[in-house]
């Protein structure tokens, strides 16, 4: 079985990030939502780009310099309201929420896991971001689950993976082969082809063996990956 990963949510519908979008890739049968997690100034984990509109007219701001009231008040449209990942793990109740959390800096990174052990999902969610926050988040926990984003053609090399030990492996898609994703395999990992939005170049993908697939069009690689299951082709919606 191939894992389906909405990328911010179904962001074909409403604003990555927020509430409705990670609710409707639900709804859409996504396995997992991939989502980025960043602080705010006064140390509240939030779902969010990385810059945001401070006010109507104003430059964009990074979201580290705001407080959480303040980054409330950067946006008036409810859909488009920054939520807390708080209020995220709120809405999957008491089991562990289906998310990829995205963190660049390790103090997102580490204030996200404190979180998540405090809803006793410590080391049940999947994290990725940048490899300082991985490496925050593997010295808290050797039991920590990790994805390592790789851009470089080939494997990344021991060392690379010697201190993290990731439980998967994401590449670019047009970096992966049938060839590189059996040597992977072959060396533990689990693989993640990412962005993936063609609907013929996810089933060529799918066709590798990847063992997740990161898309911005979940309902299409949704209804593509139950086909494959129930041994069907399916049809290209466009």
């Amino acid at each position: 079985m191939t894992l389906s990963i909405a990328l911010r949510g179904d962001t074909a519908r409403f604003p990555g990030n927020t509430l409705p979008a990670l609710r409707s890739a639900s709804r859409a049968g996504a396995d997992l939502v991939k989502v980025d997690v960043h602080l705010t100034l006064d140390g509240y984990p939030v779902l969010a780009d990385e810059r945001v509109v401070a006010a109507p007219g104003s430059p964009p701001r990074p979201v580290g310099e705001l407080t959480l009231a303040e980054l409330a008040a950067t946006r008036d449209d409810l859909e488009r309201r920054v939520p807390t990942l708080m209020e995220v793990l709120a809405e999957y109740g008491d089991a562990p929420p289906p998310l990829l959390l995205d963190a660049a800096a390790p103090e997102a990174a580490l204030a996200a896991d404190a979180l998540l052990r405090a809803y006793g999902f410590g080391d049940r969610v999947l994290f990725t971001g940048s490899t300082e926050a991985l490496g925050a988040l593997r010295a808290r926990s050797p039991g920590a689950r990790l994805m390592l984003a790789w851009d470089r053609p080939g494997p990344p090399p021991e060392e690379a993976t010697r201190s993290l030990r990731p439980e998967y492996l994401g590449m670019h898609y047009t970096l992966l082969t049938r060839e590189l994703v059996g040597e992977m395999h072959r060396f533990g990992y689990l693989v993640t082809a990412w962005t993936v939005n063609d609907f013929p170049e996810m089933a060529r993908v799918l066709g590798m063996g990847v063992d997740a697939l990161a898309t911005e069009r979940i309902e299409d690689l949704v209804s593509l990956t139950r086909s494959r299951e129930r041994g069907e082709h399916a049809a290209d919606p466009a």
